[in-house]
């Protein structure tokens, strides 16, 4: 095989691989490798490594004291954090599409869709804040009362951090002798084998997932036992915590690793297409197509899957007895639980991009005080923001994934067992029930 050919195939074997990996963690890697790169530019020293553990550090640090502060203010302003989210959406999108109009016209068009849709959408579910804004601060005084889980959230970050080092440094090495690729000789004997490349990315996906939704599963848990036996699940280390991570490493485990898979699948699926489509050989409209088509249906198993994996922390049901019990809650709940998942998850994405903000400006000025060098002037500034910026996004997008997962623990609760939450924690359930009431007043009189 050519050298020409061996580029085409080098390059095609690491976008399969590197792009997986950098679904996760590609914004703190980039931030690594613009700072070392800038680092040996400079320096080259210990000081300035010193320098950038201090910035991710101090970071980490920041984010976790804003991002435990949120739960306290999502608490009492959940309705108007998520009215404040929807404006915001809203305004976001005039900006963007006011700036399209200077440089393309179809993303002015895209800009135009994006007000409408979003001015649209606001509109609908005003109505439904109330609902949601209950929904939300039960979830983050439920989440509140056992901030240890905070320790299972992180954990499973590095987890996923060791496991994409580990996959990446197996996977290459795996392509490279299928394709009978020689490095000295800077040829490759054989295309990549799409099965092998497949098998991989399933492996990586499907690890990936396990991980995501053995934590989902284990906040359902103790969330569930935080409603039905409060004296159980109120402290910072409370023992439903060890109980439901452990039931989800093991009794749980088959059905996380059944509706991880299928996820897997699809998602390998869509990379695969997707990296067909850009390496240009031909055919790229449908495969835009079958693209958009798989990355739907990914969406879709993935919404119900978080819905499934609700049921199975907190009744441990298998993920096919799950699945049963999501079809019934939408059946008799309808739209008004997707809308109220979708306002809460905004707050949360909002909130995370704000924390983001926060520790990427406190970034710059402490690498600004200090004399921190990160490459030239605008380069050092740039890199010391977005190193804060990512940082804080991760770590505070990680703990708040935990108040995502309680949102949709509390509105399967209540509409199985509205009582037991009366007796456990009254002034939550006045409340709820005023909610409930106005969404649903025939039921909740």
């Amino acid at each position: 095989m050519s050298g020409n050919n061996h580029g085409l195939v080098t390059s095609r074997l690491m976008s399969w691989v590197v792009g997986a990996s950098q679904q996760i963690f590609g914004g703190l890697s980039s931030a690594s490798l613009l700072s070392n790169r800038a680092l040996e530019e400079e320096n080259g020293g210990t000081n300035d490594f010193n320098d950038l553990l201090l910035l991710l550090s101090i970071s980490a640090i920041v984010a976790c004291i804003i991002s435990s502060l949120a739960l306290t203010v999502m608490i009492s302003h959940a309705k108007g954090m998520i009215m404040f989210s929807l404006v915001f959406n809203i305004l976001a999108s005039l900006v963007f599409m006011i700036g399209a109009f200077f440089v393309s016209p179809f993303g002015a068009i895209m800009g135009i869709f994006m007000v409408v849709f979003n001015a649209y959408f606001a509109y609908v579910v005003w109505g439904r804040i109330p609902f949601a804004a209950c929904n939300l601060a039960t979830a983050t005084s439920a989440v509140k009362a056992n901030l240890g889980l905070s320790f299972v959230a992180y954990s499973s970050l590095i987890t996923m951090f060791c496991w994409s080092a580990f996959w990446l440094v197996s996977a290459v090495p795996t392509i490279y002798i299928t394709s009978g690729c020689d490095a000295q000789a800077g040829a490759c004997e054989n295309e990549a084998n799409g099965l092998v490349v497949f098998l991989l990315l399933v492996s990586f996906y499907w690890t990936y997932q396990v991980i995501q939704n053995t934590v989902h599963v284990t906040v359902a848990g103790v969330v569930g036992t935080w409603w039905y036996v409060p004296i159980e699940a109120s402290s910072f280390c409370s023992r439903s915590i060890g109980d439901s991570y452990f039931r989800s490493l093991t009794y749980s485990f088959g059905s996380i690793c059944l509706g991880s898979l299928i996820v897997a699948i699809v998602e390998s699926l869509v990379t695969m297409v997707r990296n067909l489509r850009e390496s240009g050989d031909g055919g790229s409209v449908f495969l835009c197509i079958a693209e958009c088509l798989l990355a739907l249906l990914r969406d879709i198993i993935e919404y119900f899957n978080s819905w499934a994996f609700t049921y199975v922390g907190v009744y441990g049901y298998s993920f096919i007895e799950a699945g049963k019990n999501v079809m019934s809650l939408f059946k008799s709940r309808g739209w008004t639980t997707i809308i109220t998942d979708t306002l809460a998850q905004s707050v949360l994405s909002l909130v995370s991009v704000g924390v983001g903000l926060i520790t990427g400006i406190t970034s710059l000025i402490i690498s600004y005080t200090h004399g921190m060098v990160f490459g030239d002037e605008l380069g050092a500034s740039a890199a010391a923001f977005f190193i804060g910026f990512t940082t804080g996004l991760v770590f505070t997008s990680t703990l708040l994934s935990l108040v995502s997962a309680a949102v949709n623990t509390v509105i399967v609760c209540y509409a199985d067992a509205p009582a037991e939450f009366r007796v456990n924690h009254p002034k939550l359930s006045d409340d709820m029930h005023a909610c409930w009431a106005s969404a649903w007043p025939e039921q909740f009189r």
